[in-house]
């Protein structure tokens, strides 16, 4: 679907694939069926979270979710945190969008995280009979309007009510902020002919907010202003209006997931599905603007963030329903609280364990030497376990007590010696096959633990995607991140990271012996088969149009130069087209699919050509440069560590990369093996939004993994002599 406000711009190969896209595009099946118009009434009810729906507390609200769909809410405006406005104003849009604050960029990147000082809502009157126009202040919404353009979401205020006004409709509303969702571009509400007593498809009702964040005798009794709102909207409509509740933003706390369910009109009870999110637990507000208009049978525009929300039928109890929401809820916020000191500790606490461990061996006893590598090379391992171990940790129940950190590490001692122990097994199982006395004991047995811990976090996060609905990846500390408003399903930047540099360790390992006896075809065997299947299940699993961009030319180096071709700029170029007509293609082949079931790649093929892809890519860039100036002055040795290993491994005769000789020569695929991680990690740096943390992320594991390789090749007959 093309916009109206862009011509087509084809260049390069488009002119080539679009005829064919066309005709797939012809053939493929349509949407759902339009279903019978309905009316319905949105109950705005901004900061309200699942946690504070009790059949105590709030019976009617709680009556209402027994007989509803119901799921998460993200609330994520342009804001790390969202006021109650930037609900309404999301609502109004169908995309993120906040009011402007009074704060610089400069202040911005110094404290992303600052809780804002939210402006009161605007409030009208309880609608009467009689549906007479309302106008905001024009020179008002339209200033309004160009700041929250600006913000670098193409967020339109008034996109809601113009579409119901080209529809011929009208909105009806009441209480504090409907009105910011209710009027069109121009700051018109939608209204019918006054003295008219009719009414209209759309009625927005704005409860009272919940702006107090603890748990209190305060909360408690906002709370019970938003329950005594739903009983009057319950009491007051047929069967046949639709319902929805939805806590719009945050509540004046840190961020959060809110509430949102949908009944009436023969909605069954259960879960409320987004193709947005493709999720049954967690929606967006541009979701709900979606919905509405479909529910009341208009025109959606083209370009609206959100999706139509599906009802998914399921008996289970709502009040399992709601607990599972909860604890969603919870885990998210304690994976947030627990990033910043787990990255920092990790670190810190692997750098200060081998620096002793190198004191140790420089200057203790020399009987203590073959203790030390050992203990180092261990370390390596339960290092390098530790990224499958936090995936694997969200299946307990670690953020449900009142100190998160302590019992993340806590659960995560207790789980990480698992894989070790595999890895470990492997290894006594690798020593005592004839073939391993081929190489020394100690480079086998360093390259089989490497090689199984990656296969390991490889496979789990394939499998997540493929049998898990990719929840582990969703709710991990090292996971998506949906709170920050990035992904909501499929690779993120931190999972991708941690995916691919497995998938090029694994690589590695399995290839690593083939070279030095001649043997490539192998070898070739092995990085094609691995590198597709990265490949796959990062495009079509993961929905990462970047991750194409990444891989492809990555794995195609790494698969020439294990067959021994030297790269040079005729085959450098043919990686190159490849890579373009690849991720071209996979882009096309989502975009393929019905508007509401595209993913990434099909939305940005989809910005291409209606000639919107460049803003999309300087917004990204400019992502990227704020977190480098950001308050985390880290990050910015990502790009300076980043060009470091791209001089080390580029030039080898170099004093730092001679120093790596005797490890390359242990291991001779482990170069090669590099190189491609590298490439991919670069191009995901520079192409993604918060790209600086790919590379950081990927550290976690081929960092531990080098010093188990480097433990492994270090001469034999010094061990034993010191011995």
């Amino acid at each position: 679907m093309m916009s109206a406000r862009h011509s087509l711009r084809p260049a390069g190969v488009l002119p080539v694939l679009l005829p064919l896209l066309v005709l797939m595009g012809a053939l493929a099946p349509s949407s759902a069926a339009a279903q019978e118009p309905r009316d319905v009434i949105v109950v705005g009810a901004p900061g309200l979270s699942w946690s504070d729906v009790t059949p105590e507390a709030t019976p009617a609200i709680h009556s209402f979710a027994g007989g509803a769909a119901i799921t998460n809410l993200n609330v994520r405006s342009t804001y790390f945190t969202s006021c109650p406005s930037d609900g309404w104003l999301g609502l109004s849009a169908g995309a993120r969008a906040a009011e402007p604050r009074d704060v610089t960029q400069a202040q911005l990147r110094a404290n992303p995280r600052a809780l804002p000082h939210c402006s009161p809502l605007p409030s009208l009157p309880e609608t009467g009979p009689d549906l007479a126009a309302v106008e905001m202040d024009h020179g008002y919404w339209q200033d309004l309007s160009k700041k929250i353009a600006a913000q670098g979401f193409d967020a339109q205020i008034g996109t809601l009510g113009t579409a119901v006004r080209e529809a011929g409709g009208c909105i009806a509303g009441s209480g504090a902020g409907a009105v910011l969702a209710m009027a069109d571009r121009d700051g018109v509400v939608p209204g019918g002919e006054p003295g008219i007593k009719e009414r209209c498809a759309i009625t927005l009702a704005g409860a009272p907010p919940v702006t107090a964040p603890d748990p209190g005798p305060v909360r408690a009794q906002e709370v019970e202003a938003v329950d005594a709102v739903v009983a009057d909207v319950v009491a007051g409509v047929d069967s046949d209006t639709v319902i929805v509740l939805a806590g719009l933003s945050d509540d004046g706390g840190q961020p959060g997931l809110r509430a949102l369910a949908m009944a009436g009109a023969g909605i069954r009870p259960g879960w409320l599905h987004s193709d947005s999110t493709t999720r049954d637990e967690m929606a967006r507000v541009a979701d709900v603007t979606h919905t509405v208009l479909t529910t009341a049978g208009m025109s959606v525009p083209e370009g609206l963030a959100g999706r139509q929300l599906v009802p998914v039928a399921d008996a289970s109890p709502v009040d399992d329903r709601i607990a599972s929401l909860v604890d969603d809820d919870a885990q998210l916020r304690a994976a947030d609280e627990v990033i910043p000191p787990f990255f920092r500790g990790f670190g810190i606490g692997l750098v200060a364990l081998l620096a002793l461990a190198g004191l140790v061996g420089a200057f203790g006893p020399r009987r203590w030497r073959p203790v030390v590598s050992r203990g180092a090379g261990l370390v390596g391992l339960v290092a390098m376990a530790v990224p499958a171990s936090t995936y694997l940790l969200t299946l307990t129940r670690w953020f449900d007590t009142a100190t998160p950190m302590s019992a993340f590490v806590l659960r995560l001692a207790v789980i990480d010696p698992a894989p070790v122990a595999l890895a470990l097994t492997a290894v006594w199982a690798a020593l005592q096959r004839p073939s391993s006395r081929s190489r020394a004991e100690g480079t086998t047995a360093a390259l089989t633990g490497v090689g199984v811990l990656s296969a390991v976090t490889f496979l789990l996060l394939a499998g997540d995607l493929l049998l898990g609905g990719g929840r582990m990846t969703m709710l991990s500390v090292l996971g998506l991140l949906p709170l920050d408003g990035g992904r909501f399903h499929g690779f993120g930047n931190v999972p991708f990271a941690i995916f691919v540099a497995a998938a090029f360790l694994l690589m590695t390992a399995l290839a690593d012996s083939s070279p030095a006896r001649g043997r490539r075809g192998p070898a070739v065997l092995v990085v094609a088969v691995v590198g597709l299947a990265t490949f796959v299940v990062d495009a079509r699993l993961g929905a990462d149009g970047g991750g194409a961009l990444a891989l492809i030319p990555s794995v195609g180096y790494l698969v020439l130069a294990v067959a021994g071709v030297r790269l040079g700029w005729v085959k450098a170029l043919g990686i190159a087209v490849a890579t373009g007509v690849g991720f071209l293609a996979m882009a096309g082949a989502d975009w393929l699919r019905p508007e509401e079931q595209r993913t990434h790649p099909g939305r940005f093929f989809q910005s291409l050509l209606d000639g919107d892809a460049w803003g999309i890519v300087w917004r990204k860039l400019q992502t990227n440069v704020d977190l480098l100036l950001g308050p985390e002055r880290a990050a910015l040795l990502v790009p300076v560590l980043l060009i470091a290993l791209i001089w080390v491994l580029a030039r080898p005769g170099s004093a730092a990369g001679a120093r790596l000789q005797p490890t390359f020569a242990a291991y001779p695929a482990l170069r090669v093996g590099l190189i491609g991680p590298v490439v991919a990690l670069t191009v995901g740096f520079l192409l993604n939004d918060s790209g600086t943390a790919i590379p950081a992320a990927a550290a976690l594991v081929p960092g531990p993994a080098l010093v188990v390789l480097w433990v492994g090749h270090r001469p034999q007959r010094a061990l034993r002599a010191s011995e």
